[in-house]
């Protein structure tokens, strides 16, 4: 099956899954605006997490056809669209703006205990917008967009002169910076935002240019 989120018309919002033919299996509302959907590795759950600057996620079981629970990220946190699960399923970490100062984070969540919040870890730079946890199962990959926001200004983009966004390898045991690798000045506004690992263990990325 296909998952995604969607607009049904002004204001209405929802998450959708589809089968191959493209016919609908069911669908739940969202409270607002949704962007990535992380799927947990016995792919029997769904987290869908709303559009940055976004304060809530869903949880829907793929399998019982239901909506379990909406959670939403600490006080001066808001979600930046993206997240994944661990290698075993037990945690769920999601991109997130440390918004007050200016710093990212990854926000780690306890999935047995009803997705508490139990931690974060700096990912080094502003502005992470999409994470993921390479193949080998240690290795979290973060592209840091580089563009600081205030969700007090809505989705305007407060630096665009010092963008410094950059690609992030994280210790998933240990929340240990491991490398950052950064763009060359000539592209400091090159935003990075969405990635996927290769057979080879290479990071790709897509940037928006600023």
């Amino acid at each position: 099956a296909f998952i995604a989120a969607r607009m049904d018309g002004p204001e209405r919002f929802s998450v959708a899954v589809l089968d191959h033919a493209g016919a609908v299996l069911f669908t739940e509302e969202l409270d607002g605006r949704a962007h990535d959907i992380a799927i947990s590795p016995d792919r029997a759950t769904a987290v869908v997490f709303a559009r940055r600057p976004g304060f809530f996620a869903l949880v829907v079981d793929l399998a019982g056809r239901r909506r379990v629970v909406t959670f939403v990220p600490p006080e001066r946190r808001h979600f930046y669209g993206h997240g994944f699960f661990s290698a075993d399923g037990r945690l769920l970490y999601a991109t997130e703006n440390d918004y007050e100062a200016e710093r990212g984070v990854l926000g780690v969540y306890d999935v047995a205990a009803g997705y508490a919040r139990i931690g974060e870890i700096d990912t080094h730079g502003i502005g992470p917008h999409e994470a993921l946890l390479m193949r080998d199962g240690r290795t979290i990959a973060v592209g840091n967009g580089g563009v600081a926001t205030h969700p007090g200004f809505d989705r305007v983009k407060l630096n665009l002169p010092t963008m410094a966004p950059s690609l992030v390898y994280i210790d998933a045991a240990t929340g240990d910076l491991v490398d950052k690798v950064a763009l060359p000045a000539s592209l400091h506004q090159l935003s990075i935002r969405h990635m996927a690992e290769s057979a080879d263990g290479t990071i790709w990325f897509g940037g928006q240019y600023e």
